[in-house]
């Protein structure tokens, strides 16, 4: 699962795209997003210090667990459970796009700041349907030429 943050500019706060898959949302964009979150697999140890544990609710003499070092796996890729975080939105190409597609995402954030990121940065004129039911047409973004 792909993690986008697209930082704050002064103007507009930071929010977070969520995707199942990078290329899915950036098949829409002129210039590509990248995962916040790529990074390698990382092992990691942790001391552990001496410390009393209770065998049961009722131990009024709890035993001395001696200190120790742990080894951890940190993985910035890891994911629990299915459910996807924040507000689901779908970007679909309107019918004056050459290319019929559509792709479901959510994210984390303001819808205004959303919208005033994406318009301008598409490759085809494209509808944001958003949770609540509204729609937003972004327009395509500029070529170099103009």
């Amino acid at each position: 699962m792909a993690k986008i943050i697209i930082p704050e500019d002064g103007v507009r706060s930071d929010f977070t795209i969520y995707a199942r898959d990078l290329r899915a949302i950036n098949w829409f964009l002129k210039t590509p997003l990248a995962d916040s979150e790529q990074g390698e697999k990382t092992r990691k140890s942790k001391f552990i210090p001496l410390h009393p544990r209770r065998r049961g609710p009722s131990d009024q003499t709890p035993i001395n667990i001696p200190q120790s070092n742990a080894d951890y796996l940190v993985d910035p890729s890891l994911k629990s459970g299915n459910a996807l975080p924040g507000v689901s939105f779908i970007f679909k190409t309107t019918p004056n796009a050459d290319i019929e597609a559509q792709r479901q995402f959510t994210f984390v954030g303001r819808t205004l700041d959303f919208v005033e990121y994406f318009d301008g940065k598409m490759k085809y004129e494209t509808y944001v349907y958003f949770a609540n039911g509204a729609r937003h047409t972004l327009a395509l973004g500029l070529d170099a030429n103009g």
